[in-house]
């Protein structure tokens, strides 16, 4: 899987922007892990950063570089971010907000959520994405540091891709676009508030 350097530019300046914020507001800085990734095989994590009295920016990465298996492969990375308004209280209860989402696959012979590029299983696609939407969820306190939050999301996801042969091998048999209106958006996290 090629990474496009564009891409890279890209979330190398929103890490930059998200280190700025952390200086000024590193009292109340959190950190999550998605569990759904987690159990997908990838590697999550995530921070937020509030941003005002009752508004905060959350920001999260999903890394899988590895095959699946011998006869299967599912390799991604993925950034998402969310402006999020909390209308009770910052960090702790309900939130809602819109957000963008972007990154690269490599899939074959797997099934995605929601039905996303259906066909999927005797074939295998490369390409990237990228779209948003709005998202909203719960985060409940369960310590003075610890919180465990909820999340779901509906939007747009623009897919450019390549369609190959068989799972792990073949020629190139197809190449195109999809346009996807639905979930996107799935989380559930556990969450170190500082």
């Amino acid at each position: 899987m090629k990474y496009n350097s564009w891409m890279y530019r890209h979330i190398l300046s929103l890490l930059l922007f998200t280190g700025t914020a952390l200086s000024s507001n590193a009292q109340h800085l959190a950190i999550s892990n998605n569990l759904i990734f987690d159990a997908m095989g990838a590697l999550s994590a995530g921070v937020e950063i509030p941003y005002h009295k009752n508004t905060s920016f959350d920001i999260y990465g999903s890394v899988r570089p590895w095959k699946r298996g011998d006869d299967s492969v599912h390799k991604h990375w993925t950034v998402q971010a969310q402006y999020r308004f909390w209308p009770c209280q910052l960090m702790n209860g309900f939130f809602w907000g819109p957000y963008a989402h972007g990154g690269q696959f490599n899939i074959g012979n797997k099934s995605l959520f929601f039905g996303v590029l259906n066909g999927l299983k005797p074939n295998r696609y490369e390409g990237w994405f990228v779209g948003g939407g709005i998202g909203g969820g719960y985060e409940y306190a369960l310590e003075k540091h610890w919180n465990i939050g909820a999340e779901i999301g509906i939007g747009y996801t623009y897919i450019d891709y390549k369609k190959y042969d068989c799972e792990v091998c073949g020629a190139l048999r197809d190449e195109g676009t999809y346009h996807y209106f639905g979930f996107s958006r799935l989380g559930l996290s556990i969450i170190y508030v500082f």
